[in-house]
């Protein structure tokens, strides 16, 4: 393939691949079948970088001009016949053929009580803070006229990353330097960026079970092998990954330690520095997911962030978004400087530079002393919300329920050992006006659920403990 590439060109790098192979398809010179060059091969051969070919071949994958097989390569189609087949359906569009799975069901379910706006309905499933929780920030002081006017570098506005590093400082007792900083659209660009950046079709990564991180698209766009390893109380069960370890390649840790999501457990100290140590010993980077650490309810946090223990190793995730709402979507990513180099290059291929105005936002709301008062009260809060449920529980359900009660974060984790639930349980329960969110979406179990405390009033958590006990019955 000679080299087409018009670097000066308005058209994305991406694109251009694409408008090529597309047009080769058309015209024949590309038939149904041939294997394309190697995502490697054709970067080097057009001087531009892999991602740019990984984009390319995956908007051919989604768009049912090519398909991509685990460990063999991208592969045409051929002409469009003019109707659909299994192979233009692919990843995404098989899917809606499919009948409704219990997850759709039950989602679907939740998501019309909540907008059926009935002020009776106990909604524990919602995934983040009520707006009135939310700490109000005065911005009629922000000078909107003299920061649009500013260059902002291409990792971000510099005063925020400064803010960010005096925020390492006073959570966790850690100096970072701002150059290590990359702002971006909040924890769910940073983690679509960092995965395209440092895998490749066909990887291995392990994620913790439960996790939000198995469902994730992109994943199964890319190919990617997932495998999951238990958590408990102590969060990941770092004696699995040994043993895993010891059969199979892997090319990613990605790990939540503070507060996880769902189950609320942080990561004890022990196995914090055998996951460092494992992990080291086999060269496997470790993406550090810390969304919920503003919400710690003891600062400085006593356990080291992983990123602390292994600097150089540790690809660290934080976010403003679980404290400010879905509506700021702010996050930044901190990693030696040759990987955010190379994130940076795939993030302006993708033209999806973060706006200003979130970032001079989250300045001065990190600057605003009355943040930090609203905040404290809010991790108090937290708290307490939290030991009244466990209260609650052993007052009424004694040892058939069990609660892990988090160091942080909105999230708690109920286990029901008394009796064997099923799918249909957790929809009687939603039948009755209360909203959680059960094991089942996540995993093959039906004995927990997830309960955002936040929104939840003292009042409503006795009612929500009174229907678990008829639930058991």
């Amino acid at each position: 393939m000679t080299n087409f590439i018009k670097k000066e060109s308005k058209v994305p790098l991406y694109r251009q691949v694409m408008n090529q192979i597309i047009s080769q398809i058309e015209e024949g010179a590309l038939v149904k079948d041939e294997r394309l060059l190697s995502e490697r091969a054709l970067a080097k051969e057009l001087d531009v970088n892999r991602s740019t070919i990984v984009r390319a071949y995956e908007e051919l994958h989604a768009q049912g001009f090519v398909v991509r097989k685990s460990n063999s390569g991208t592969y045409v189609l051929g002409k469009y016949s003019g109707s659909l087949s299994k192979e233009n359906l692919n990843f995404y569009g098989s899917n809606s053929l499919k009948k409704e799975s219990d997850k759709d069901s039950y989602i679907k379910k939740v998501e019309r009580k909540i907008n059926e706006g009935d002020i009776e309905f106990i909604n524990a499933y919602t995934g983040e803070l009520p707006l009135n929780l939310i700490p109000k920030v005065n911005l009629s002081n922000v000078p909107f006229e003299e920061f649009l006017q500013e260059e902002v570098p291409h990792l971000g506005y510099e005063p925020l990353r400064n803010e960010i590093t005096f925020l390492f400082e006073k959570m966790y007792n850690f100096k970072v330097n701002k150059n290590n900083i990359m702002l971006t659209a909040g924890g769910q660009q940073s983690l679509f960026l960092l995965i395209q950046t440092l895998l490749k079709p066909g990887d291995t990564i392990v994620v913790e079970e439960p996790s939000f991180f198995y469902d994730i698209s992109l994943f199964k766009k890319m190919s990617i092998n997932v495998i999951q390893i238990a958590v408990d109380k102590k969060g990941m069960k770092v004696s699995q990954l040994a043993m895993l370890l010891e059969k199979k390649n892997i090319q990613l840790v990605l790990t939540n330690p503070n507060f996880q999501n769902p189950t609320g457990s942080s990561m004890s100290l022990e196995r914090r520095h055998e996951l460092i140590d494992l992990c080291e010993k086999y060269r496997i980077p470790i993406i550090e997911d810390d969304v919920f650490g503003q919400l710690s309810y003891w600062t400085p946090n006593p356990l080291p962030l992983l990123k602390e223990l292994a600097p150089k190793s540790v690809i660290y995730i934080g976010s403003l978004s679980k404290v400010l709402g879905k509506k700021i979507q702010l996050g930044w990513i901190e990693a030696p400087e040759v990987i955010l180099e190379e994130v940076v290059r795939l993030r302006d291929e993708y033209e999806s530079e973060l706006s200003i105005f979130p970032q001079v936002l989250a300045t001065y709301v990190l600057q605003d002393l009355d943040f930090e008062k609203q905040l404290i009260k809010l991790r108090i809060e937290l708290k307490e919300k939290m030991i009244f449920l466990q209260s609650e529980i052993k007052l009424n359900l004694h040892q058939s329920v069990s609660c892990v009660l988090p160091k942080g974060g909105y999230y708690a984790w109920l286990t029901i050992h008394q009796k064997e639930l099923m799918k249909k349980d957790w929809h009687e329960l939603l039948s009755k006006g209360i909203a959680v969110y059960p094991s089942f979406l996540d995993k093959g179990d039906c004995q927990s659920c997830r309960l955002n405390m936040a929104r939840l009033t003292n009042e409503e958590i006795k009612i929500l403990v009174h229907y678990l006990k008829e639930m058991l019955i």
